[in-house]
């Protein structure tokens, strides 16, 4: 497997080994890890069709009108 080399800021370098030792697996498990789940979800996103979307959506604000919690909405955003 082809070595690369990363430059990260002291905090995530920290967390990086914080989270190997957790998982009891290498760092560069971790940052593997990480790299495929970001890979899935940018190749997943926008791929998605118009009825997935909805259905995925479907219920979350149930009991509200859409159109009372636009409206609102639009008047908050109109103060700024």
């Amino acid at each position: 497997m082809p070595r690369t080399i990363i430059s990260l800021e002291p905090e995530e370098r920290d967390w990086l080994a914080h989270r190997a030792q957790v998982e009891h697996v290498p760092q560069t498990e971790v940052v593997r890890r990480a790299l495929q789940l970001y890979r899935k979800k940018s190749e997943t996103r926008g791929t998605q069709s118009f009825e997935e979307l909805a259905r995925l959506t479907s219920g979350i604000r149930q009991g509200e009108d859409g159109l009372v919690v636009q409206l609102h909405l639009r008047d908050e955003w109109g103060g700024r």
